[in-house]
């Protein structure tokens, strides 16, 4: 993305609304909105840096659900991505691209 791109206010919320439901639907939240907000460059790379972390917790879940150690660290999993998002959603409506960590990046 090109550093004198500035969003608007509307690409800034739709982006924070991104990560905040992403809380509570996981991948398809991410994954509507860059399938269906593809023409606006700022919401297209937020939503697919949500989706790529989504997809790599989700796949930690399921990693995690082997084992009673592993199933004893979701609760611990989920908190931090619960901050993650949040963090996301806040630099989101600041015009910031939040860089998940650890995320094994799909899309590109």
């Amino acid at each position: 993305m090109d550093n004198l791109y500035t969003p608007d206010k509307d690409s800034k919320n739709i982006a924070a609304i991104t990560h905040i439901a992403a809380i509570f639907f996981a991948f398809l939240a991410p994954l509507a909105v860059y399938l269906l907000k593809s023409d606006d460059v700022f919401v297209k790379e937020t939503a697919k840096e949500c989706l790529n972390f989504a997809i790599t917790v989700l796949l930690v879940y399921i990693v995690l659900g082997i084992s009673i150690i592993g199933i004893s660290l979701m609760p611990l999993l989920w908190l931090v991505t619960v901050v993650l998002y949040v963090l996301a959603a806040k630099g989101a409506t600041e015009g910031q691209i939040f860089r998940f960590p650890l995320t094994w990046r799909l899309l590109q």
